[in-house]
């Protein structure tokens, strides 16, 4: 085939220094490093590591790569959120939680779609996040092991996080839920090395999910093998593996978390009292949207409840937190965001996995040019990463809802880390789609001349 290159159509990748900056600005925020090294927290490392690259972005435009078909649900939650401001029952409260989570977990989605470009981009972006959490699992196993990370908690033993962000038992449960889809499709697809470092970091999450204690935790855990039971096109053998897991791993698991999974059903607690006070306070929330259906303002929900029942816990659900927060227009929104967002996420799947098939089709005749075959076969490793990673991102967010029915995660990072990657594949899928059609017609037209 002649002029291969005059036509050819490629990502446009980061700069290679601004992209090492940037992931190691993810192991930084993942690790709290600021946190770890009193004296780079003294100095507010991390806000300035975060303005830096913030400069960057705008330097870059990078807010234009956020024109994505999800843009406008972007756009009316953040309304939703900052009209909450000054009609906040804790005015204070609100604008704090909105600096300092609202805004700065934001960023990360910014800095993810502005700086992750192409599958090159992805992969150093990934391999910066699971190098974090792989850090934070083998800190949790040494913790296990000397119990220097384990303390009694609602009467368990229960293992906890080494940093505030994830020091709560259900916090870190959370975190290595979190890993576990990426762990399961990029699995097939990895390196030899590679998929020993997933095996690894699948061992230090297992053994988190387990001891944290966190019923949470279990349910969402359950959930996530269901659903990956449901998408597996190959549930024979998934069935082998989970069985041979668990005949493996259920002996060594002891009596007291057994007993706290029970309880998930039984409704009877060790402590005795904690599942009362869950119910205790869902009826509170309950009524305190009922009373305001417009919403009580960003985290107000402890004050309110304070003033009206003297007690001050947060809400411990997801959907009631947003609803109590931001009203049932703000739940709407936000419902709508995770829908687009995930309907996104799955045209994407399917986009990549129909376009490796329709390339597949084509080259099983023989492609005599080497060139063109090594660029070929390198285009159908990009697209199984991005069908793997957006596969795993629907994953990841369906954890995240599952985790939402016992926990208030709306103000964490979790939702704009979704979006960044989102958008960030959507605008790889764009260019995977012109490349596709590129080759399918150099290949077509090779085919005729060859004829």
């Amino acid at each position: 085939m002649k002029n291969i290159n005059a036509q050819y159509i490629d990502y446009q990748s980061e700069n290679i220094i601004v992209l090492l900056i940037f992931c190691l600005y993810v192991i930084f925020w993942y690790l709290q490093v600021a946190y770890r090294v009193p004296f780079l927290g003294s100095i507010r490392a991390e806000f300035i590591y975060a303005a830096a690259l913030g400069i960057i972005v705008l330097c870059k435009g990078g807010v234009l790569r956020f024109s994505t078909p999800i843009l406008k649900y972007v756009i009316m939650l953040f309304f939703c959120i900052v009209i909450q401001i000054p009609l906040s029952f804790d005015t204070q409260t609100s604008w704090t939680i909105f600096i300092d989570r609202v805004l700065k977990f934001s960023a990360m989605a910014l800095f993810i779609g502005t700086f992750v470009k192409s599958p090159r981009d992805l992969i150093f972006f990934l391999s910066a996040f699971l190098l974090a959490c792989l850090k934070m699992g083998q800190e949790g196993f040494l913790g296990k092991i000397t119990g220097g990370m384990i303390w009694e908690n609602q009467g368990v033993m229960r293992l906890h996080g080494s940093t505030p962000l994830y020091a709560h038992p259900n916090s870190f449960s959370g975190m290595a839920l979190g890993t576990l889809p990426f762990i399961y499709y990029l699995y097939p697809i990895a390196s030899r090395w590679v998929k020993w470092l997933l095996i690894v970091l699948l061992a230090f999450s297992i053994n988190i999910i387990i001891f944290t204690g966190s019923r949470t935790g279990y349910v969402a855990f359950i959930m996530l093998i269901i659903i990956a039971f449901m998408k597996s096109k190959k549930k024979k053998k998934y069935i082998m593996y989970a069985i041979i897991i668990g005949l493996l791993s259920i002996p060594f698991i002891p009596k007291d978390y057994v007993e706290r999974f029970q309880s998930i059903f039984s409704g009877q607690d060790k402590e005795g009292h904690s599942t009362e006070l869950r119910k205790e306070i869902l009826k509170d929330a309950l009524q305190i949207f009922l009373d305001h259906p417009l919403g009580i303002g960003v985290a107000a929900f402890p004050a309110v409840r304070k003033a009206k029942y003297g007690r001050s816990q947060d809400t411990h659900n997801l959907y009631l937190e947003v609803a109590t927060n931001l009203g049932i227009q703000g739940f709407i929104v936000f419902i709508l965001f995770i829908y687009h967002m995930i309907k996104l996420l799955n045209g994407i799947t399917r986009g990549a996995y129909k376009q490796l098939q329709d390339i597949s089709k084509i080259i099983e005749r023989k492609v005599e040019d080497s060139e063109e075959m090594h660029r070929i076969d390198m285009h159908l490793s990009d697209l199984k990463l991005i069908h793997a990673v957006s596969s795993a991102v629907v994953l990841f967010l369906v954890v995240r809802l599952a985790l939402g029915f016992f926990g208030m995660d709306f103000y964490e990072i979790y939702w704009w880390f979704a979006l960044g990657l989102t958008t960030a594949l959507y605008h790889m899928q764009l260019t995977t789609q012109r490349k596709t059609q590129f080759f399918m017609n150099e290949l077509k037209t090779g085919y005729n001349r060859g004829a």
